[in-house]
């Protein structure tokens, strides 16, 4: 994967940014649904490939340790400061409860022209099912977080809310993909993430033959 522009982002190459207020509103909608235990809304002729539990018990893991700490240092705070302490508190809870829920109610969508990897707040990508050669389960790790280059390989991109990845989808084209933190780069190989690799990789394989 080559960068253009010489690896700097131009005003082109910058995906536009989600206003601070956009993205609370759809944080707290979804959390809001998440809560109440609605469907998630998939548009018809699409079928959902559901993605990042293992990031999200991972999250789930560290929030309930920060949670038994924070109860520990919240005996220690002189009591003027205590309110301020639960705010901080609340805050980290909210935010790690609405980033799980954006992710949860944000899954892959296939139809049978275009793979839509999405991440929650972290952007998303299309892949038209034409360009696809093949997908596969496989384990792997980019660094970072949403869309993002590989540094250790040239030609791969990735697409997933953890570093952690566990499919690769080959493309037949070289696809343009916008980064995360500006910028543009051509992939040929994408890594993704999926709760069921094998079986996304199967949809997958199976929609981009239909393609041809």
């Amino acid at each position: 994967m080559r960068r253009e522009s010489n690896g700097r982002p131009t005003p082109t190459d910058r995906a536009p940014r989600r206003k601070p207020h956009a993205w609370l509103g759809t944080m707290f909608r979804d959390l809001a649904h998440w809560l109440a235990r609605r469907p998630v809304r998939v548009p018809e002729g699409f079928r959902a490939l559901p993605h990042s539990a293992d990031a999200r018990m991972a999250i789930w893991a560290v929030t309930a340790a920060d949670v038994v700490a924070s109860v520990a240092v919240d005996a220690m705070v002189p009591p003027a400061y205590r309110p301020l302490h639960l705010v901080w508190v609340a805050s980290t809870l909210l935010l790690t409860f609405g980033f799980c829920a954006m992710t949860a109610r944000t899954p892959h969508l296939l139809d049978h022209q275009v793979l839509r990897l999405r991440t929650g707040p972290l952007r998303e990508l299309t892949v038209p099912l034409a360009a696809i050669r093949t997908a596969k389960a496989a384990h792997g790790v980019v660094q970072g977080h949403g869309l993002r280059s590989d540094l250790t390989d040239a030609e791969v991109a990735a697409c997933s809310v953890s570093s952690a990845t566990t499919v690769l989808i080959e493309l037949d084209q070289a696809l343009p993909v916008p980064l995360r933190r500006g910028g543009r780069a051509i992939a040929t190989r994408i890594r993704c993430t999926a709760d069921q690799p094998a079986e996304a990789a199967r949809l997958i394989r199976e929609a981009a033959a239909r393609t041809r």
